[in-house]
């Protein structure tokens, strides 16, 4: 996990541009690029994704609040180590077990 990717998306308004659901080896990965306030893009894949919850999403969508939470320090083990989460709207919500950003600007 890149540190300082992470402060680029978490906790800001984000445009997500795509948006995939996969399975590999009976796990779920989700992948989506976003855009930011700021106009700079990301590239984000959620690896041993559990308890997906979309709610009214109209593709393309925006997301006012997004946050991925470390819950390791509580003990959180495997598919629920994160918690991704639109905290302002509600429309979209799930556990992960890791995640990486790549800047899709370069």
């Amino acid at each position: 996990m890149n540190e300082n990717l992470l402060n680029e998306v978490n906790g800001k308004s984000i445009f997500i541009g795509d948006f995939e659901i996969k399975q590999f080896d009976g796990k779920l990965a989700v992948t989506m690029t976003c855009v930011c306030e700021d106009q700079n893009a990301y590239f984000i894949l959620f690896e041993n994704v559990s308890k997906l919850q979309l709610s009214n999403i109209f593709y393309p969508f925006q997301i006012s609040g997004f946050e991925i939470l470390d819950f390791s320090s509580r003990g959180y083990q495997n598919d629920s180590r994160f918690f991704v989460n639109d905290y302002e709207e509600g429309q979209l919500s799930f556990y992960c077990e890791d995640f990486e950003i790549f800047d899709a600007n370069r």
